[in-house]
Order: C-alpha cells, then structure tokens, then sequence
C-alpha cells in the first residue's frame, strides 16, 4: 500500500461563495453563542484577578509614593522611613505577577481557545472562519489590544467597546468590534456543542457534511426515462390501445416500423409487447435460486466478505403452517446467545452484553445482511443520538481468529489497544483481542474473550 500526502490546500467547510462564514452551518454542528451574562462573569473573574494581583502595589507602593510627593525631599523621606527597599519589591512583584497572568491568558486564548474566566464559565473561543483555535496574534494579541486600547478613552471607550458593539453584529452572534479585529467568536461549550472534543466534532462535521448518508439511494423521479444511455432517444408519447408512455426509439425499432410502413414517431405506432406469463410453481416446490448482486458498502468503496467457517449453529426448524388467513411474517435472525456463554462477548457502555454466536453478526441501529453475510446473526442496537450507522460492523469468527470490520459506517469505527485509538478503514478487517475496546460512532464496547 502507498501512502501520499495531501498538499493541496484545505477545503474549509462553512463558508459561503466569498468566503464568509455562514451562521446557518454552526448552528447544524451544535454550536451555540456564548451569552452575554457569562461573558460578563468571565471578564469580571478575570479583572478581579488582575485587582487582586496589583493589591501589593495599591496597598504599599502607591501610598508610600504619595507620602513622599508630598514631602519636600522624597528620596530622603523614603530613606529615613525605611520603606524604600519594601515599596520596589512590591512594585516588582506586582508587575511581575500581572506580566505572566496576561501572557498565560493571550498563549491559552490562541492556542486552546480558553482562558481562566471563560474556563470558570463554559466558554471556549474560536476563529470565525475555521471553528477551530483562533490563533495567538490576531485571534489573542490583536483582539486585547482592541479591548485595552479602549480604555484610552474613559468610560465611554470601554462601555462603547465591549458593552455595546455585540448588540451591532449583523449576524446576532454577539461579537464586537473586538471580535470583528481578532476574527474570533465566543460559543457555549457547557450547553451546546465543545468546539475542542474533537471526536463530538468530527462527527458533527460529518454529520453535517453527509446529510443522513444512511439514506444514500433516491427514488426514481416519475419524469425519468428508465432507458440506459445509448439505447435510443426518449420520446414521450401519449397512451394509445396496448401503447406505453415514453418508449424508446432505436435503430431496430425504428427499422421494424419502416417495414411494417407505420411512422416511427407516431404516438399510435408506439406499442409495448405482450408481457410473457409468469411461471407458477407448483405447491411445496423448492423455491428457484436467485443470482446474488454485490453489496453496497459506501461510494467507491468494494467491500469483499472474508472467508467464513461453517455456520455450527442448528438449522432452524421448519415453520408451522397457520391458518389460511393469517399472514406470513419473516423472520428476523437476532442472537439469541446466552451473555453467560463461555466464547466472546461485547460489553457495552450502556452495560448491555452481546455475545457472539455462530460465524459472526452484524451490529447497527437496523442491520441488514447481504449476499456473503450467511451465517451473521443481526443485532440491533439502541442509539438515539444516530452515530452507529444501520448496518456498522461485522465482527466475524474465522481461521480461529475474531475480525472486526466496519461496513462503511458514516462516522466510522475503530480499535483502542494499550490505550492507543487504531481507525478500522471500510472493508478491511482487524483481528481483536481480548482487552481490547471498539468504537462504534460515539459507543463503547469492551471484547472479553473466553
């Protein structure tokens, strides 16, 4: 297998046809605006922290410094006092302590999104445009010194600033001048979706990208002509005696009607056979064998089922014959394996146990087996949030091995072995072990093994 890597540039997701962000796509994520209260509590923390760290200096430094302006000979007064070395240790310290709370505050905010006040309050802070972190000069450096520059003109500067641009965001998602300069936006990671769980994230983006990829294949419009490509011009035509709408016009056809002397374009020379009579077997007849079609496992991803061992669960008893009336039901293959069976069994983080039976089963919300599944017992599994696609996994018994391979799921499977996450690519198989924990969207199971 070659790997290569991907040069081009990232496609970012969410922009419009100028490259501005669309509001409409965060909200399909889960993602939510900080409010306005919280944002308040968390500048307030921060402030209070800020106050708290430049007490030294309100307390001793400045009174200290007051005196002395009053005094004719300040040095001298601070000398015969004995406060000179006091008063520039607690300048320094002050400034020292205020110094790296600012820089840890402007490293955490570009690089995690967070920082002190908004981790007390459930607040996280991306770039506008990516979703992602909102980088250490613009998103850090530049929106602070928007904030701090406003107070160059007190009061007005600060209430207009940060009291009063949100309310003008066009977009209602209450960024300010402050957040216009640093490209940031301000999201609720307590009630909406954490913009920094990467997993809820990714899966969110797919999610969102796939539109229900469960649902892959579309009915046929009604208007489309079920003739393949190149075997003839659709004409619609209208319903004569034994006609057919919008029969197709080929060179034989329109070979039979130039013998026969009828207009090939003709409406009424437009006549569908006679359909042949459908062969009925007779009663108690072994039903005719039909050719198997290749499953669908995902666009442009050919899925082959591995080689199986013989299926050493017991043939199903013949049904019962009912009344005349009553209504053939199929049935559905569950696995109806006691948890308590000594084989594997998969412990799930709801603590519901599934045990494997016979060759294999197959695990989703509604799975459904196709050709080369014989053998793989379905079971269903109870997933409001949607992250198990319908048919997910098949975890399969064969060569003495257990094999776990994802079915094309949407939001994918992996393997976590000694703490280190091992993605399942679509179709291929991975033998697991007993110890070993598989993830199935955003669920959990735990192999046991004997």
């Amino acid at each position: 297998m070659i790997w290569e890597i991907d040069d081009s540039a990232r496609a970012v997701e969410g922009l419009d046809g100028r490259g501005r962000p669309m509001p409409e796509y965060a909200a399909t994520l889960g993602l939510r605006r900080a409010p306005f209260g919280r944002r308040v509590l968390s500048t307030s923390i921060e402030l209070g922290i800020l106050l708290v760290l430049q007490l030294p200096v309100l307390l001793i430094t400045l009174p200290a410094l007051l005196s002395a302006t009053a005094s004719p000979d300040a040095a001298a007064a601070l000398s015969d006092a004995g406060r000179l070395g006091l008063v520039i240790a607690c300048g320094a310290a002050s400034a020292a302590l205020t110094t790296a709370f600012v820089v840890v505050q402007l490293v955490l905010h570009g690089r995690k999104g967070v920082t002190v006040g908004k981790a007390a309050t459930g607040i996280r802070s991306v770039n506008v445009r990516t979703l992602e972190r909102p980088g250490f000069w613009r998103g850090a450096v530049l929106r602070y010194l928007v904030l701090y520059g406003s107070f160059l003109v007190p009061l007005v500067g600060p209430v207009l600033v940060i009291a009063c641009s949100p309310l003008f965001d066009p977009e209602r998602r209450g960024r300010g001048w402050a957040d216009l300069a640093g490209a940031t936006w301000f999201v609720d990671a307590r009630d909406g979706l954490n913009p920094y769980d990467v997993k809820r994230m990714r899966i969110a983006r797919k999610t969102a990208a796939t539109d229900l990829a469960d649902e892959r294949s579309e009915l046929r419009s009604l208007a489309t002509s079920a003739t393949p490509p190149g075997t003839g011009a659709y004409i619609p035509v209208t319903r004569s005696s034994g006609g057919v709408v919008g029969a197709p016009r080929t060179d034989a056809y329109a070979a039979t009607a130039e013998a026969s002397g009828t207009d090939a374009a003709s409406p009424a020379s437009v006549s569908a056979p006679a359909p042949a009579p459908a062969a009925v077997a007779p009663a108690g007849a072994a039903p005719a064998a039909i050719a198997p079609t290749a499953p669908s496992s995902g666009p442009g991803i050919p899925w082959t089922p591995p080689r199986l061992l013989p299926d050493a669960s017991p043939a199903p008893a013949p049904a019962l014959a009912g009344p005349p009336d009553a209504p053939a039901t199929p049935a559905r293959q569950s696995s109806p394996a006691d948890p308590a069976t000594p084989g594997v069994v998969l412990e799930f983080d709801n603590g519901a146990r599934i045990a494997l039976a016979g060759s294999g089963i197959l695990i989703g919300r509604d799975p459904a087996a196709g050709p080369g599944d014989a053998g793989l017992a379905l079971v269903p599994l109870d997933d409001p949030s949607k992250s198990i696609s319908k048919t997910h996994l098949a975890l399969l018994r064969t060569d003495g091995s257990i094999i776990a391979i994802d079915r094309a799921s949407t939001n994918g499977s992996a393997v976590i072995r000694d703490g280190v996450e091992h993605a399942l690519p679509p179709g291929q198989g991975i033998a697991v072990r007993s110890g070993d924990t598989l993830l199935l969207g955003e669920r959990r199971a735990r192999v046991r093994i004997g």
